[in-house]
C-alpha cells in the first residue's frame, strides 16, 4: 500500500512546479571558484606524513611523528609566526639563550665561549663551546639521543672531528676529517 501512495504522489507531483517560476526566464547560477581554501598537494601531503618508516615502526611511533610534523608545519606557517601565540613562543625562544665568554686574561691567551640554547617546542638542548677547541653537546628529548662533538683544525682548510651518539638503542662513536673549501 505504501509502495502505491509513494508511486501516485510522486506522478501527480513530477511535471507540476508549485512556485511558478519560469524556468526560461530564468538567470543560470554561476557558482563560484573557491580561491581561499588551498588545495592539499602530494607536495603538502610529503610534508606531514614521513616518507622514511620502517617496517617494524609501532603504531605510536608513526602517529608521534606524523603529529610533529604536521604542528611544525602548522607553527612554521607565516600566519602562526605573525599571531600572538607565535610571536609568544619566538619570544619565549629567544630568552632560552645565553652566550657566556670569559675573555683572555692575555693578550695571546684564550677566551672561551659557553653558548646554551633550549629549543623547547622541538625539544632539544644545545651547549657549544669555543676556546682551546670548538665542542658541541646536543640532546634530543624527543628521540631519547646525546650528540658530543669535538673539533680541532688540524691544517688550514681541514677539520678533526671526533663524536659520539648515545641513544636508547645504541652508542656510536666516529672519527672523522672535514675539508672545507
Amino acid at each position: 500500500m505504501r509502495l502505491i501512495m509513494t508511486v501516485l504522489f510522486l506522478v501527480t507531483c513530477s511535471g507540476v512546479c508549485w512556485g511558478k517560476v519560469d524556468l526560461k526566464s530564468t538567470k543560470r547560477l554561476i557558482i563560484p571558484v573557491d580561491q581561499v581554501t588551498p588545495k592539499i598537494t602530494q607536495a603538502d601531503v610529503a610534508k606531514v606524513v614521513p616518507m622514511d618508516l620502517k617496517e617494524g615502526d609501532s603504531q605510536n611511533t608513526v602517529f608521534s611523528r606524523i603529529a610533529d610534523r604536521g604542528f611544525s608545519l602548522w607553527f612554521n606557517s607565516s600566519f602562526m609566526r605573525e599571531s600572538a601565540l607565535g610571536r609568544f613562543a619566538e619570544e619565549a625562544q629567544e630568552k632560552l639563550k645565553t652566550d657566556v665568554v670569559v675573555p683572555a686574561s692575555t693578550t695571546k691567551g684564550v677566551s672561551h665561549k659557553f653558548s646554551f640554547k633550549i629549543e623547547a617546542f622541538q625539544a632539544l638542548a644545545k651547549m657549544e663551546y669555543t676556546g682551546w677547541l670548538r665542542a658541541a653537546v646536543n640532546y634530543d628529548a624527543k628521540a631519547s639521543a646525546t650528540d658530543i662533538l669535538f673539533k680541532e683544525k688540524v691544517f688550514a682548510n681541514k677539520d678533526l672531528i671526533v663524536s659520539h651518539r648515545a641513544n636508547r638503542d645504541q652508542d656510536l662513536s666516529m672519527i672523522g676529517l672535514a675539508w672545507s673549501w
